[in-house]
């Protein structure tokens, strides 16, 4: 029988299908709205919390996530005293142990205003872990303020979860042990991107954890032959590096002898022009002709084409690999590339 009011006849659909549709902004306002609908949130698994969460330390305080290659902003930590000057009431909302705490929309996702901002940025980490079943995924790590932030967001990290994918630094050094102390308190698995410029004598500590799916080296000069032979990694960008020719050799035949097998890439921009007769010494080879063109597909299902350089193979799994030979730009890529393509 039709329904006396067309308009209001929609169809049923499962919440489920409902929240699917909403994404991880949605999501996580939904729970902030009350007690039931936070548990609606909590409860609810699907292609909306499909995402990785990042949480920011220091310069700025936020939550944020990445869905495929992109970045989108949820929260932002901002300090209570910045509401003081301007005479405006702000709905309040719960979050972790902590009532009445302001909140607006802003620039950076939702604000919220706390007396303290890591005890704010934290009490975010763990709210958002909750509301979305997983841990924080990537750690990013901003210029140093307070002068604490550091330490803090470390011992956060240990406690809340012991370790974290993913770590990204992008800071200039106050002290010449800040990196040091970041890389060896925070215990990251598959991702390591370092955007600081430590002081030009900077050597660390202590060896880093270059055991790692992908290790970005911004200023990368402080790495030596020894921090090569470290590393075991699918993908290597090192930026401003001062290694030598002979140093890519060392390396080139380390791979070819079985280390750091799982690699995929490996690309060094240098200062001083590469000695192709020195970083290839020892290796046999084929030199490709310029005319002939490969595709090679990366991890972001990017299509590179391939053209000139050497080819060669490793002795053990007899893996293709193919290095141009930039001037300035050591570039090895190793076969099947991220498609399955054998060459």
């Amino acid at each position: 029988m039709p329904h006396p009011f067309p308009l209001f006849s929609l169809p049923y659909l499962p919440l489920k299908q409902v929240l699917d549709n909403f994404g991880a902004h949605a999501i996580l306002c939904l729970s902030l709205c009350s007690l039931r609908s936070k548990r609606i949130a909590v409860s609810y698994r699907g292609s909306s919390k499909n995402v990785k969460l990042q949480l920011h330390f220091g310069f700025k305080n936020c939550l944020s996530y990445m869905e495929g290659f992109h970045l989108y902003w949820l929260l932002s930590v901002e300090n209570r005293s910045e509401l003081l000057s301007v005479d405006r009431n702000l709905d309040t909302v719960k979050i972790g142990n902590f009532c009445n705490i302001p909140v607006e929309t802003g620039k950076l996702g939702l604000s919220t205003y706390w007396e303290d901002c890591m005890v704010g940025i934290t009490e975010i980490g763990d709210y958002a872990r909750e509301v979305f079943n997983q841990d924080i995924y990537e750690v990013v790590i901003g210029e140093k303020k307070p002068d604490d932030v550091y330490e803090r967001a470390a011992e956060y990290v240990t406690k809340s979860q012991k370790s974290i994918h993913s770590l990204f630094c992008d800071f200039k050094p106050e002290i010449d042990n800040d990196l040091d102390f970041i890389l060896e308190n925070f215990n990251y698995t598959e991702r390591l991107a370092l955007d600081v410029n430590p002081p030009p004598e900077y050597c660390p500590a202590k060896p880093p954890n270059f055991n790692v799916d992908h290790l970005y080296i911004l200023f990368s000069f402080w790495i030596k032959q020894d921090h090569l032979l470290t590393m075991n990694c699918k993908y290597i960008a090192l930026q401003d590096s001062t290694l030598s020719s002979k140093d890519l050799n060392v390396f080139l035949k380390h791979f070819m002898n079985g280390g750091c097998s799982q690699l995929k890439e490996f690309n060094v921009t240098v200062d001083e022009s590469i000695e192709y007769e020195v970083a290839l010494n020892d290796v046999e080879f084929v030199e490709r002709e310029r005319d002939v063109a490969t595709v090679y597909v990366d991890e972001e299902e990017q299509h590179r084409t391939i053209s000139g350089g050497y080819d060669t193979k490793r002795p053990n799994d007899n893996a293709k690999v193919t290095i141009l030979n930039y001037s300035k730009c050591f570039l090895m890529f190793v076969w099947p590339d991220f498609a399955g393509n054998f060459y």
